[in-house]
């Protein structure tokens, strides 16, 4: 196997998730993890302290360009995402970013276009996607279990107080995050959402709203809403909220025109992902039988952290040897930031808005 050679870009908290899974792949043979770099020196060279990595810098060009650098991985706040993709693209590298790749549409459509026009490697970090519970339910969908898909509900019920915000200035910002609670947080579900209601076809239409309810002390949304519509007829309904305590979970429901349902639930915040609503005919209890070995294992062999980012971590490296798109395309990051851009859009003009969005 050859070994990749990639580099983290932003040496924040998230970079140690990510710094924990290349290890990890690079123990296992698949990568080696050369060096990261952070506007702040310091803070890169405490990354690579604390994971023994060789090469720190305090310019993420220094890092693109180091010649032992195959891919970059980038754990920036999100308006440095699109920036070091391209940097790395004109130097035909490949790029996987963290969540949201962008929150502006034709950012998005460029960078696409730039990668793959430079026939590099584009991945957006999507992790729960590959959760056994996340992949089984979409495997189910895709193979016609349910029948058509003909409605489906995200219910997203966290809670963020006013320390997790100071902690990090930026976030909640407009000119820092681009957002809240649908871009930082609940994202994750949309994405999740939006792949596994893929076989009703694309979504055509959105009407919501956004408001910030609860948190005076940021700019943007803590509660969105939202009333969808797929191309096949199906319907389907999007809660959010940041204000919610104790928290109730975060929860995708998918029902098929014959009347059976699938679900996956994240509840608490961070363990792995589970089936806890499973009607398809015949399998009602092995679905059981798997909730129940699932909610027996241990919370710390249960969290989705590193082990969800180092699988698909593992993906992107695979793609670039087998010279094939990764799970998770720009693309498809592209489908989460349409939905928060069309809901924001039918909040200001008070109508539902047509997708999609140009």
């Amino acid at each position: 196997m050859r070994r990749i050679g990639i580099g983290i870009i932003g040496c924040g908290n998230i970079a140690r998730v990510h710094a924990q899974a290349l290890k990890a792949l690079e123990a296992e043979g698949e990568c080696e993890l050369v060096g990261c770099a952070d506007i702040d020196p310091e803070r890169a060279a405490s990354l690579a302290r604390e994971f023994g990595i060789p090469n720190h810098w305090g310019d993420a060009r220094a890092l693109i360009e180091h010649p032992g650098i195959e891919a970059i991985s980038v754990c920036t706040n999100p308006p440095f995402h699109v920036p070091a993709t391209m940097m790395a693209t004109a130097l035909g590298k490949h790029t996987i970013v963290e969540k949201p790749m962008t929150m502006d549409l034709a950012e998005a459509d460029r960078v696409i276009e730039a990668t793959r026009k430079a026939d590099v490697r584009f991945g957006v970090i999507f992790m729960r996607r590959f959760w056994p519970a996340a992949l089984r339910a979409y495997e189910a969908i895709k193979a016609g279990k349910i029948g058509r898909p003909i409605s489906g509900d995200f219910m997203f019920k966290w809670y963020r107080d006013e320390a997790y915000y100071r902690d990090a200035p930026w976030r909640g910002t407009w000119a820092g995050e681009n957002g809240a609670a649908l871009v930082n947080q609940a994202v994750h579900g949309i994405d999740m959402y939006l792949w596994l209601m893929g076989a009703a076809g694309p979504l055509t239409s959105i009407y919501g709203k956004w408001a910030n309810l609860t948190h005076p002390y940021i700019e943007c949304e803590d509660t969105a809403v939202a009333a969808l519509r797929w191309e096949n007829g199906a319907l389907g309904v999007v809660s959010v909220s940041t204000s919610t305590t104790p928290t109730l979970g975060s929860r995708i429901s998918i029902t098929g025109e014959t009347g059976a349902t699938v679900s996956v639930l994240e509840d608490p915040e961070g363990r792995m992902g589970e089936n806890d609503i499973w009607t398809i005919p015949g399998e009602e209890a092995a679905a059981a039988a798997e909730l129940a070995r699932a909610r027996e294992v241990k919370e710390e062999l249960f969290s989705p952290f590193p082990n969800c980012h180092k699988w698909q971590l593992q993906d992107f490296l695979a793609a670039i040897r087998q010279h094939r798109d990764p799970l998770v395309t720009g693309e498809e990051g592209r489908r989460s930031i349409e939905f928060i851009a069309a809901l924001r859009e039918s909040t200001v003009t008070g109508a539902e808005v047509k997708l999609p969005l140009r």
